[in-house]
């Protein structure tokens, strides 16, 4: 199957295109000079599934659980009560990503378990949607 050769220009009009009528895929970006970068293949894939899982967490910190995945979204209960901070190990008011009750923090990780939380209020709730 043949695929459209695809242009993009920059904001100075400068085009960068993507040809993947050939054999591979391979992603070539024009320069301003007019010469050219093979970058080699480029595979754009979507998620194999979705997962999610609902977490209480303490004022002390949390680890997340061991998931492999790509990506995560996670959002403060709407019954939550004071805020979550996410983060690496350690995290705290003064580290971490601040969650009022509603709110979502989106990141790309290979595991769910380098993620932390730290509650102000013991046993306040994160619901977790993790993609693989």
């Amino acid at each position: 199957m043949a695929f459209p050769k695809v242009k993009i220009s920059d904001d100075s009009g400068n085009t960068v295109a993507v040809d993947t009528s050939g054999a591979s895929n391979a992603l070539k970006v024009a320069l301003m000079a007019g010469d050219a970068i093979d970058i080699g293949d480029v595979e754009i894939k979507g998620h194999a599934a979705v997962f999610m899982f609902p977490m209480e967490v303490s004022s002390s910190g949390t680890q997340f659980p061991d998931l492999a995945c790509k990506h995560v979204d996670i959002m403060a209960n709407l019954s939550n009560t004071d805020v979550i901070y996410i983060g690496v190990a350690g995290v705290g008011a003064t580290t971490g990503i601040a969650l009022y009750a509603g709110d979502v923090y989106s990141v790309d990780i290979e595991n769910t378990e380098l993620l932390y939380a730290d509650a102000v209020v013991d046993n306040e709730d994160l619901n977790v949607v993790y993609y693989t």
